[in-house]
């Protein structure tokens, strides 16, 4: 299918089209599902958020947030990709990931990360690729430990104030 970008055992990562955001808006709108962000997001701050992190991303580095789907159903069950993210390194390729609730704790988000991780290193041959957790965050720091090799700690504004906050960097770098 066009638009296909990578295919794991269980999932298809293909790039997100407007059609997606409805369903996207529903993880970036929920409050469970956004614990972790400063705050929800209104369907006008979550396109904004796939227009930059997706499609304007798509057309200035060759990747971006992809749509993750169910490879036998074709149904969306949220998003995981590459953005460029701020780290204390300075811009850095960033795996992230944002999966409905009712898909976590099914080893989703291990799968489509991991073929992000190896889709960069070989692909895109970057040197080095990371993602982002707050400590506080287990269940994606435990994402990121079975992704990566090893963990930094770096601050950035993070806080819903604009303030200095602690994050998780989890590094992988090309062999």
């Amino acid at each position: 299918m066009a638009g296909d970008i990578l295919k794991t055992d269980r999932l298809v990562l293909r790039e997100i089209t407007p059609a997606d955001l409805p369903f996207l808006h529903r993880i970036f709108s929920d409050a469970e599902s956004m614990r972790y962000y400063p705050g929800i997001k209104s369907f006008d701050e979550t396109a904004l958020w796939f227009q930059r992190l997706a499609f304007d991303s798509y057309a200035s580095h060759g990747f971006g947030l992809w749509a993750v789907t169910d490879r036998q159903s074709g149904a969306l069950l949220g998003d995981c990709g590459i953005t460029m993210q701020e780290t204390s390194a300075g811009l850095e390729p960033e795996i992230g990931y944002h999966l409905w609730r009712d898909h976590w704790g099914k080893g989703y988000a291990v799968e489509a990360a991991t073929a992000c991780r190896d889709h960069a290193l070989d692909t895109f041959s970057l040197a080095r690729i990371v993602s982002i957790v707050r400590p506080d965050n287990t269940p994606s720091r435990r994402v990121a430990e079975r992704v990566h090799r090893r963990r930094e700690t770096f601050a950035k504004t993070g806080s819903p104030d604009g303030g200095m906050m602690e994050f998780y960097l989890y590094i992988t770098d090309a062999a």
